[in-house]
């Protein structure tokens, strides 16, 4: 039996690890955003200008024919801000590729550290021909959201974040919300 009493290194370590440490944030933009991937660039833009190492990197999130989930590192190659796409490189015959296929619903997630901030895209994915490639070995694909949410880190542990739907009508938002995390 083990004993349970004292935690082993790995979970000392991991509760002496602080999160989310920076020393500030930058505030949300009060007013609720209405477009997520006018939101989405000027994020990452930020990242890349402040040299957050690999903003353009992010997860991809699937699930196979039998239901289970998946998750990779990809690039991002670009932002269809009028098809609210997000845009990708892959081989046609990946698994990724034969796990769109089968159950086109996705989701893509970005984390960049040093300003707080997150963004959790989820919609289906589809080709994306007009997309060009570096190779004929690739092709694009495209996660079009149906919900985007960004998620702003604070000092203070009053995070924030909005989440936004697609409608026939367009997006709607729940405006900012705090999302109170113990210290």
């Amino acid at each position: 039996m083990t004993d349970r009493t004292a935690p082993d290194p790995l979970v000392r370590a991991l509760i002496g690890h602080p999160v989310l440490a920076a020393a500030g944030y930058p505030a949300p933009d009060p007013a609720a955003p209405a477009d997520p991937a006018a939101v989405f660039t000027a994020w990452l833009l930020d990242a890349l200008a402040a040299g957050v190492p690999d903003a353009q990197v992010m997860t991809l999130s699937t699930v196979d024919a039998e239901g289970r989930p998946d998750a990779r590192v990809l690039v991002l190659r670009d932002v269809d801000r009028a098809a609210g796409a997000w845009h990708f490189w892959t081989e046609p015959g990946s698994p990724k590729a034969r796990q769109f296929a089968a159950r086109p619903d996705a989701a893509l997630t970005f984390y960049w550290p040093q300003p707080g901030r997150q963004v959790r895209l989820r919609g289906p994915v589809r080709a994306a021909p007009q997309c060009a490639t570096p190779s004929p070995a690739l092709s694009c694909y495209a996660l079009h959201a149906v919900t985007a949410e960004f998620w702003q880190a604070s000092g203070d542990r009053r995070h924030r974040h909005v989440l936004l739907t697609r409608t026939p009508a367009g997006w709607t938002s729940t405006g900012w919300v705090p999302t109170d995390v113990p210290g």
